[in-house]
């Protein structure tokens, strides 16, 4: 069992998911996961201490956003979002999801072709249209992409005037290790532009079940970087197309771990309360 984490941290991502039957789901869905609601998330996460959470909209929903305003009207102060809105978006429907308490939008970068692009995303092209519209509501970008194809799309970050929050460590196999030009990607924008990294999605990136030990060097490799850019997030209920499921527990154990202790709560708590603009307890 965790230890108990301090009553600020912040699950900086994870989905609540309705059964197809209550919530229909994309019909290009990539994969079709189990329920998960909030209820579950506080009763899987509040023994740790965690009860302040950052709820993302999934690829399967697309930009249907029932859910998420759903889960964050539950969870009341909490809870935070980050929601899925196409290129043309009605400036009132980003009124109201920025009053409901989303806080940013998410994307998707993957070459045309590529097996790993998951049906339901927005492009990331559809973020020159929408960039000054999310500046004005002080909602940023939150980019599901490999980092091995940041270099391409970087100097379009550098300038980007929102925050850009890189998912999942930048979603490169582990095995790769920490040198390959993608985590030298990463770790460029996070020193030169405004560019966050979720500590997440580990179970996703890692071939080294249970412990994971693979991805302990991209870890450390971030958090050497610049470590106030960097978000802890659970990933629950660690969905994923195939493959065992990781523990939340064994996941809270890794970060305290590999994280050292006088990082745990500017990672988990300071710079997340800032990003997501998080009530206190």
């Amino acid at each position: 069992m965790a230890t108990c984490l301090d009553a600020g941290w912040i699950d900086s991502h994870f989905h609540v998911i309705a059964s197809p039957e209550r919530h229909p789901m994309l019909p290009t869905r990539s994969y079709t996961p189990a329920p998960a609601s909030v209820r579950q998330w506080h009763e899987t996460l509040s023994p740790f201490g965690i009860r302040r959470g950052v709820v993302v909209q999934p690829s399967f929903y697309g930009t249907d956003n029932r859910m998420l305003l759903a889960a964050l009207a539950e969870g009341d102060e909490h809870l935070v979002g980050v929601a899925a809105v196409a290129a043309d978006v009605p400036d009132d429907e980003l009124d109201r999801l920025a009053a409901a308490g989303v806080r940013g939008v998410r994307m998707a970068h993957f070459n045309a072709g590529d097996p790993r692009a998951m049906g339901g995303f927005v492009p990331f092209s559809a973020f020159d249209a929408l960039e000054g519209r999310l500046q004005q509501r002080h909602m940023h970008l939150q980019l599901f992409t490999d980092s091995r194809l940041l270099p391409g799309i970087g100097d379009r970050i550098v300038r980007s005037r929102v925050p850009v929050v890189i998912d999942h460590m930048g979603r490169a196999p582990a095995s790769l290790g920490d040198r390959h030009v993608g985590i030298k990607a990463l770790i460029r924008l996070m020193v030169d532009g405004p560019v966050f990294v979720k500590l997440s999605g580990i179970a996703n990136i890692s071939d080294a079940s249970p412990g994971y030990a693979d991805a302990r060097a991209v870890h450390e490799a971030l958090l050497a970087a610049r470590p106030e850019r960097l978000l802890w997030g659970s990933d629950w209920p660690h969905t994923k197309p195939s493959g065992a499921r990781p523990s939340t527990a064994s996941l809270v154990r890794l970060f305290q771990a590999w994280t050292p202790p006088g990082l745990q709560d500017l990672i988990a708590r300071d710079n997340a309360s800032a990003l997501y603009r998080c009530s206190g307890e």
